[in-house]
């Protein structure tokens, strides 16, 4: 006896993934994370951009920057200050301090420009380096040169702190100090080779 039947076999139905009938919680799903992914991006975007415009603009006492008047008749008013390596020889000057106040003197000792940088008023002083050789602007800024035997400057020896006048600078170079950073710069003349 024959135990397979005669009857006509439908086949089962088969189901394809990409058929697959909706339910109510695929769109809900979907819309929740597309709005999660545009929310994490907007909040690393903006913060981003918030970061960079603060940490781009802000100057802190040490850092070396490219220094001029806005306006070279107004050397009180605005000046434009950008960041520079200390080594580039675009950076001119050095921030030696911030003023809380714009009326505020800058330290007495030393060649110093009070400068106004937005709400933010700094003394800035010339960015100066041993072994360096220098000429002065017609702003009166320092300006890195290459040593020649015409070269007008060069910083022979830097000290820091503040020794007793006459004692640190080698004979034939002056003395250049700055009570903030308290540092001394020997100013000599470049010998050449």
């Amino acid at each position: 006896m024959s135990t397979e039947s005669t009857d006509p076999v439908e086949p089962s139905a088969v189901v394809n993934p990409a058929e697959e009938p909706e339910t109510d919680e695929s769109p809900k799903k979907n819309s929740w994370l597309k709005f999660a992914i545009v929310g994490v991006l907007a909040i690393v975007l903006v913060g981003g951009g918030v970061w960079a415009l603060t940490a781009l603009n802000t100057t802190g006492v040490g850092d070396c920057v490219s220094a001029s008047p806005k306006d070279v008749d107004k050397p009180d008013g605005d000046w434009n200050i950008s960041s520079e390596g200390c080594d580039s020889t675009s950076a001119t000057h050095r921030v030696a301090s911030l003023l809380n106040n714009p009326e505020d003197p800058c330290p007495a000792e030393g060649i110093y420009e009070p400068v106004k940088d937005g709400s933010k008023t700094m003394c800035l002083m010339p960015n100066l380096a041993e072994g360096n050789c220098y000429t002065s602007g017609d702003d009166g800024a320092f300006k890195k040169e290459a040593c020649t035997t015409e070269s007008p400057v060069k910083i022979v020896k830097k000290v820091d702190g503040l020794p007793e006048e006459g004692t640190v600078c080698p004979e034939g170079s002056s003395e250049l100090r700055f009570s903030e950073p308290a540092s001394v710069y020997c100013m000599g003349v470049h010998e050449g080779s």
